[in-house]
């Protein structure tokens, strides 16, 4: 069932909504700021139905529709209104005109926002018995609303590269919320819509047309960018005023079918700190949930060990071998990269912004688990039950520290491992890959290191 919102359109919106999106916008999404009033939750993308915004209800009338999604509060009276698809009435259609067939949910029709479900389906219906040339564009956006999750291996990515996405945010010190506003890309259910990223099917809130802003986000710092195929981008900042800026990055090159992880990589250049993310999948196993390892599991855990002992070289070279030196009293708990994160296969949930509930632990607690009394599995086979793991870090515990930089690379170790990062987002690159880069010239967390 689609939701259905009244918005009652400002000044700009009226003038904005008409013209036909820029090109850069590629799914023609615009936001407004807009008078603040608390809609009903959950807080979902609506089937809209904009009016004019005249002050007297009785002179109101609906001068189009299109989709709109709510966000959050920016300021003491104003909202943030994220609105597209508008098709504008050739006729307005005043709102006195809907009460009889709207019968007893008349009354919503002096409401903003979203209406209860009864409500706005009287008032779908009412408009379509009114204006049957409003049938196709109606369709249209009952259809892109109306889609079911995607389910499947296709569901599980987009789950752990949303749940990548928001740790990466969470870590950064800002909000989760643009994940709730998630829906398909553009392209329907074919073959190739369904391997895109995760990052794609999100609003974009934030542009960047400079043309040298690009070429810096495209780029690591000391080394050239390469083009990827399926590439998605975004920019966050904590809020308005803030001097930090989180680079998204959310490239699969993989049919969503063969991908069986998500890589997160968060790099935090004014620590010269970086730290990895591989996510394993626990999988039910009667009343426990179990993750198997297997061969390709233990090719990665090799990897990552190859790439935690370079980084611990790096740091054991004499004073006069290194190439950048870190600041003294700036300890790392965990000074190598890899991490791995255990988290049960749930179904992707559509506006929602909360994470997977899983266990971050560091590769040799990992290999620990691996080579314990318990991982023998009933028929042969490695195995880690979730219940069997005594200690690890949550989201809460992880993200904290990663955001004060207690986790991650320090020194040398930096560029050996930026340089990895660079060929992991090459086209001979693993499949799915999600990357934030936090830049800013003030010290994140609880620093006091000029």
């Amino acid at each position: 069932m689609v939701a259905v919102a009244l918005v009652h359109s400002t000044v700009l919106m009226r003038e904005r909504l008409p013209e036909k999106p820029p090109a850069w916008l590629l799914r023609g999404e615009r936001t407004f700021a807009y008078p603040h009033k608390e809609w009903r939750k959950p807080r979902v993308w609506c089937l809209a139905f904009f009016t004019d915004g005249h002050a007297r209800y009785e002179q109101r009338k609906i001068i189009g529709v299109g989709s709109a999604f709510p966000g959050r509060r920016s300021g003491t009276y104003e909202r943030a209104l994220i609105a597209r698809d508008f098709t504008a009435l050739s006729l307005p259609l005043p709102l006195v005109e809907l009460e009889g067939a709207m019968a007893a949910s008349r009354q919503y029709l002096r409401d903003d926002g979203r209406l209860s479900p009864v409500a706005g389906n009287n008032l779908l219906a009412a408009v379509r018995g009114l204006r049957p040339e409003l049938h196709e564009s109606l369709d249209v956006l009952e259809n892109s609303l109306g889609v079911n999750a995607p389910t499947g291996e296709v569901g599980e990515r987009l789950s752990l590269e949303k749940d990548a996405v928001g740790t990466l945010l969470e870590a950064f010190g800002a909000d989760r919320d643009p994940l709730e506003a998630w829906q398909p890309p553009l392209g329907g259910d074919d073959h190739r819509s369904r391997s895109v990223p995760f990052l794609q099917g999100l609003p974009a809130l934030r542009q960047i047309e400079d043309q040298q802003i690009v070429h810096d986000y495209l780029r690591f710092p000391g080394m050239e960018g390469e083009d990827a195929v399926q590439v998605g981008w975004r920019i966050y900042r904590r809020n308005s005023q803030s001097g930090h800026r989180l680079f998204v990055y959310n490239a699969n090159r993989t049919q969503a079918e063969t991908v069986m992880g998500v890589d997160m990589i968060y790099v935090n250049e004014y620590a010269r700190s970086v730290a990895t993310v591989q996510y394993k999948r626990l999988r039910q196993s009667g009343p426990n949930w179990v993750y198997w390892h297997d061969d390709t599991g233990e090719r990665e855990l090799n990897r990552m060990e190859a790439v935690d002992d370079a980084c611990s070289a790096e740091a054991e070279l004499p004073q006069e071998g290194r190439q950048n030196f870190w600041i003294p009293g700036d300890p790392r708990l965990v000074a190598t990269p890899s991490m791995v994160k255990l988290c049960r296969t749930v179904p992707f949930m559509m506006n929602s912004a909360s994470l997977i509930p899983g266990m971050y632990l560091t590769r040799e607690h990992f290999r620990e688990l691996l080579q314990g009394p318990e991982s023998e599995g009933p028929s042969g086979g490695t195995r880690i039950n979730e219940a069997s793991v005594p200690r690890y870090l949550n989201n809460t515990t992880f993200t904290t520290l990663l955001r004060d930089g207690w986790i991650g690379t320090r020194g040398t170790s930096w560029d050996y491992v930026i340089d990895l990062i660079r060929k992991s987002l090459s086209a001979g690159g693993p499949g799915s890959v999600v990357v934030g880069m936090h830049r800013s010239e003030v010290s994140p967390g609880n620093r006091r290191v000029n």
